[in-house]
């Protein structure tokens, strides 16, 4: 047997054990679009994504509706007649059940890859803004003018905010851990000072986004560290709302 014809029989067989409800030709076809592509050169991103176009839905086929699905069988005195075939035999509940549990797995990891991502290009950029005041201007810090000392103060504590934030939209700290580094940080004068003169850049924040839940926890922390006198147990100035 040549060695194409073996590749495309191990891939045949690994895409039937994979989907073993899905039609002998689909698989056929699947197997010889793979080697198509792997055995003449190497696959690139863009295969990827013509393979998932050409037979996701024929490989993995959307579940029918409910109602369908709950129909009696076929000789338990109910007419078949006006019920039109829905594609192959459909994957065992526990099956499809893992099925999801699996794509929302890989939602979640992309998405948390993203966060990271854009958080480090913040704080890259947050740096480069803390090493050139020209940059610093660009960044917005209140309506007043700043002097430059302070706004280089006010750009620090807007990095650790942020990384306050993401630690937390990323599942490295929990809700109550945010609270407590959030009244860390806004015990300082200065971050309080920020956190006012920045209202307005928060204010067209949607209410049910992320951050708003943040910024409405840090409003309070910052509204009881101002009506008080350095209370004498900062360190419990206020408890945690629910999440």
């Amino acid at each position: 047997m040549a060695p194409r014809e073996s590749a495309e029989r191990i891939v045949e067989q690994m895409l039937g054990t994979s989907f073993p409800d899905a039609a002998y030709g689909t698989i056929q076809e699947a197997a010889l679009a793979v080697c198509d592509v792997g055995l003449r050169r190497p696959p690139t991103p863009a295969d990827a994504v013509a393979f998932e176009r050409r037979f996701r839905d024929r490989l993995l086929p959307e579940e029918p509706p409910l109602r369908d699905r709950a129909a009696p069988e076929p000789g338990e005195g109910q007419s078949t007649a006006g019920v039109t075939a829905r594609g192959p035999v459909w994957w065992p509940p526990a099956r499809r059940r893992e099925e999801q549990r699996h794509q929302a797995e890989n939602r979640e990891a992309r998405r948390h890859t993203a966060l990271l991502a854009a958080g480090q290009r913040d704080i890259e950029l947050l740096a480069r803004a803390l090493e050139d005041p020209e940059l610093a201007d660009t960044i917005y810090t209140g309506e007043d003018d700043v002097p430059p000392g302070k706004k280089r103060q006010f750009l620090f504590v807007r990095a650790m905010y942020n990384s306050i934030v993401l630690a937390w939209m990323t599942g490295a700290i929990v809700w109550k851990d945010l609270h407590g580094r959030m009244r860390v940080l806004m015990r300082q004068p200065v971050a309080r000072e920020y956190w006012v003169a920045t209202h307005p850049e928060r204010a067209s924040m949607p209410r049910d986004a992320d951050e708003a839940q943040v910024a409405r926890l840090v409003d309070e922390i910052v509204e009881i560290f101002d009506s008080e006198d350095e209370p004498d147990a900062w360190w419990i100035v206020g408890e945690p709302p629910q999440e």
